[in-house]
């Protein structure tokens, strides 16, 4: 690892910064040359700097669709180089009870089908498809590197399948800021154990997008079949300064579909009959996961105004989130829906009356 330290140091002291800030905390759009999507078209990240010369460094992965299946592929995979930019919303939003408040942050944008971690190229679907999130990552992190050299905190997080990446390359974002204290925020993306995400869906994910060649070599997670969800306590042993937080409803109705994905040995035509979400979210925090669990079936929670609305036992979700990233604070305990809030969430959900969602197998 000593090795590895000092060869990225040279790599990442070639690469150009990111241009200079526009002085308005706007988002600021850059090309990043080398980057691929999954049709071959190049992509580049949003930045947006801190206005108050915050050291604090943000990275945010975009969700949306995964492709590891001629159903997937040609149905619901992510295919946009430059989406628009997330705005001023949720983490984002400038205001006195976020914690994130004038962070630098980078968002990188979902374009590879391969959940941000994927290395490789494979035919599906009678098309070529890039799988190069990882490798689109490390251009990216080259440059911010070189844009932001000295961070106190790193902040990782992602929602849905940017929520699967952010645990995924959470090492390979930490190798390229080594004084930092790494915070993650998994934010809808269940990385649960094989009881739950099935052994032979994610053996077809490391097969489509080659992705054990960006775990972490000396991690159970890095192997021919299942293991997923020990990259968490693989992330705690190897940082035990930095904290690490997952955000789930504990019915989420979109990636309980996509694990449908692993009903009877990844046999089923159609992705149904995954109803065991609030099981493995339990079994999770059994093994020390810091988990903020919400009612419901809702997909994804921060980065919009639930940040804010959004509590449980008594405990708004930004502030649980502000105790996390507080390295003078113990981390925060997990914390589960009581009645009162499974009641307050129904009456909610009644009120606004959201249509059925119709079948996608989409991680949005």
């Amino acid at each position: 690892m000593k090795i590895f330290g000092a060869l990225l140091v040279q790599i990442v002291a070639a690469a150009d910064p990111f241009p200079a800030s526009a002085g308005d905390g706007s988002w600021q759009w850059v090309d990043v040359e080398g980057t691929k999507c999954m049709d071959g078209k190049q992509t580049g990240v949003y930045v947006r700097y801190s206005q108050n010369g915050n050291k604090n460094f943000g990275v945010y992965l975009y969700g949306g669709g995964a492709c590891f299946n001629t159903l997937t592929c040609t149905t619901a995979s992510t295919k946009n180089p430059h989406p628009k930019d997330m705005g001023s919303k949720g983490i984002f939003e400038p205001r006195s009870d976020n914690p994130l408040d004038d962070y630098n942050w980078m968002t990188v944008p979902y374009c590879t089908g391969d959940v941000h971690a994927g290395e490789g190229e494979k035919r599906i679907g009678l098309a070529k498809r890039d799988f190069s999130g990882a490798n689109n990552l490390k251009l990216m992190i080259d440059r911010a590197r070189a844009t932001f050299s000295d961070v106190g905190t790193l902040f990782v997080t992602g929602e849905s399948a940017g929520g699967f990446g952010s645990l995924a390359v959470y090492p390979l974002v930490r190798e390229y800021f080594p004084e930092a204290r790494g915070v993650l925020m998994d934010d809808s993306g269940q990385i649960l154990d094989d009881k739950y995400l099935a052994p032979c869906l994610v053996e077809e994910w490391r097969t489509t997008w080659n992705l054990n060649a960006n775990l972490p070599a000396d991690c159970p997670c890095n192997n021919d079949e299942g293991n997923l969800a020990s990259a968490w306590a693989y992330g705690r042993q190897k940082y035990p300064q930095d904290s690490f937080s997952l955000i789930s409803s504990v019915n989420d109705v979109v990636i309980s579909t996509f694990f449908g994905f692993g009903v009877d040995n990844c046999s089923a035509a159609v992705p149904i009959g995954f109803n065991k979400m609030h099981e493995g979210l339990e079994a999770l925090a059994d093994t020390g996961v810091n988990i903020y669990m919400i009612p419901g079936a809702m997909h994804t929670h921060t980065s919009h105004g639930e940040f804010y609305s959004r509590s449980v036992e008594g405990i708004y979700l930004n502030q649980w989130i502000g105790q996390l990233i507080d390295g003078n604070q113990a981390d925060p305990a997990t914390v589960r829906p009581t009645a009162d809030d499974v009641v307050q969430e129904a009456m909610t959900t009644s009120r606004n009356a959201p249509a059925a969602l119709p079948y996608t197998g989409l991680i949005v």
